[in-house]
């Protein structure tokens, strides 16, 4: 956890906590302009839509260049490299401060989609535990995407190229999900927009894409392909990692 608490503390006055917020918030409040939910599953629908399909995977890529912009700044990462900390750790500890981020963002949003509900809208009761279930599924969805963005971002010290990145891989998951492409979903990227909408609507409806019903089985799926996933990328960038350092 030191390594962990270290990156989050390295992020002290940078604008990831405002990205963190910002966007969530947006996109529940987004959801009320045009049109005015009168239900807790309607508000969440519309909050989640393009949140799902857009903010929150290419926010992902902005927190992740973030955490590493603090590394490639001056001599910063020749340091890093020339520690005798092992290079999974590292690895492993920027994927994890990119994903607490990330997870901050759902909780966010669902608080977001409380305090617009009941302050705004009037809403009676309490959201219902299909929006803490889904929140909470998708921060675990998020992990894989976390885990390549610090990838894609551990190799430039540009800031864009790696958020330009995942504007793209956002764009091509999202349009393959679309197409309707079998195991798309096992692109990150695709992986957090599909959760984003489980259980959201009925299946198909509105999205062009078939929707997952939020049960045991689909949240076991989702737990276990992100898990697997993390691995596999955190893995294969330890090993570039390793071998980039051993030429130079």
């Amino acid at each position: 956890m030191k390594p962990v608490l270290a990156e989050i503390l390295k992020l002290r006055g940078s604008t990831s906590w405002a990205v963190a917020v910002l966007l969530p918030v947006a996109s529940v409040v987004s959801a009320c302009i045009f049109v005015r939910p009168d239900g807790w599953r309607l508000l969440w629908i519309r909050s989640v839509g393009f949140y799902g399909m857009a903010l929150l995977p290419v926010g992902l890529a902005v927190l992740a260049s973030l955490v590493w912009r603090v590394e490639h700044r001056g001599s910063n990462w020749n340091v890093l490299m020339s520690t005798p900390v092992p290079t999974w750790r590292t690895v492993v500890a920027k994927t994890a401060a990119i994903w607490l981020l990330a997870s901050g963002m759902q909780l966010v949003l669902v608080l977001a989609v409380t305090a617009v509900g009941v302050g705004a809208l009037g809403l009676p009761g309490a959201p219902p535990g299909l929006c803490l279930a889904a929140g909470a599924l998708t921060a675990v969805a998020c992990a894989p995407a976390c885990a390549l963005q610090s990838a894609i971002s551990a190799f430039t010290r540009s800031f864009a190229l790696p958020v330009a990145a995942g504007l793209c891989l956002t764009g091509v998951g999202t349009t393959m999900l679309l197409a309707h492409v079998p195991g798309i979903w096992l692109l990150p990227h695709a992986l957090v927009t599909r959760t984003t909408q489980i259980g959201a609507l009925e299946r198909g409806s509105a999205t062009g894409f078939t929707v997952q019903d939020l049960t045991w089985g689909s949240a076991a799926a989702t737990v276990g392909t992100a898990a697997i996933l993390t691995g596999i990328v955190i893995a294969a960038t330890t090993l570039a990692l390793n071998r980039t350092d051993a030429r130079n």
